[in-house]
């Protein structure tokens, strides 16, 4: 091909952003084909085609073809093209892609100017996310040496993880543990050395009640504030007679409580720090961190 692109300094913005999705693709679910392209972007297949070709001539060894299986392949030396490979980078990949639907891309020419403020990346060995995020698509059992809080030294788990979870601040992947008998949250970043995906099927999320329960979580105004102030914080975030009700899983609501910074246990006495508070604690007493 005369007219592929030399470095990705040369890629047009159409082309960059359909191989952004290939690659964020492959880095999740270690395989892709064409019509990932084709129906997300609406495309031909002879320009999705060439797409691959172009992303072949950019990175040759990061891809390889399955011809049985009729798609491309993640090399086990894959190396990221357009992506940083921290993991952090496929949190924003993620968030662009609502459920249903493909990446909502930014067709602006021009844009304000904006400063984001963010949490430190925690971040974590690109490897280690990939093994986990396949034995997640693939159903498929993990085992891992996992260094708990609670514990000096790693231990040798075997997990069947279904989920992987962003929580706001790291990445956890929800499993059920062989070695405890039930369904936990693991921490990625304390994954120690490169999790070994089994050739053995995974225990599935059917049975994790806590995962498939949904709770509500009734956040308002701390009743401390003078009433204009409380309708002050309730317009900020947009709550309907004074609360916001957040319809979450029952595994997610610690996580969603420290995020938004209303554990009851880490709660300040000052009402102008804790502008808001958890309403409902003692029907969700039973789901919060001891």
């Amino acid at each position: 091909m005369n007219d592929v692109p030399m470095t990705t300094d040369d890629l047009k913005w159409d082309v960059r952003q359909r191989l952004k999705l290939l690659e964020s693709t492959l880095l999740l679910s270690g395989w892709v084909r064409t019509h990932a392209l084709i129906d997300t972007f609406g495309i031909s297949r002879a320009q999705a085609s060439k797409d691959f070709a172009v992303y072949m001539a950019l990175r040759p060894l990061n891809l390889r073809y399955n011809k049985s299986k009729k798609y491309y392949e993640a090399a086990a030396d894959f190396e990221p093209l357009l992506l940083t490979g921290k993991t952090s980078e496929l949190l924003e990949v993620l968030s662009a892609m609502p459920r249903g639907d493909g990446p909502v891309l930014a067709l602006a020419a021009q844009a304000p100017s904006v400063e984001l403020l963010r949490p430190m990346d925690r971040e974590l060995d690109l490897k280690v996310f990939r093994a986990i995020s396949r034995a997640v698509y693939n159903t498929s059992k993990v085992r891992l040496a996992y260094q708990s809080m609670n514990r000096a030294e790693p231990a040798e788990l075997v997990l069947s993880p279904h989920t992987l979870v962003f929580s706001g601040f790291r990445w956890h992947v929800r499993a059920f543990s062989d070695t405890h008998g039930e369904y936990r949250d693991f921490v990625l970043a304390r994954v120690r050395m490169m999790p070994v995906v089994l050739d053995e099927a995974g225990i599935g999320a059917e049975g994790d009640a806590r995962w498939h329960e949904k709770v509500q979580v009734i956040i308002a105004p701390h009743p401390a504030l003078p009433p204009a102030q409380q309708a002050v914080i309730a317009e900020d975030y947009g709550m309907v007679d004074g609360q916001s009700v957040q319809t979450l899983r029952a595994a997610l609501v610690p996580y969603f409580l420290r995020l938004m910074q209303v554990e009851p246990q880490r709660e300040h006495p000052d009402p102008k720090v804790q502008q808001i508070v958890l309403v409902n604690r003692e029907e969700i007493q039973a789901l919060l961190w001891s």
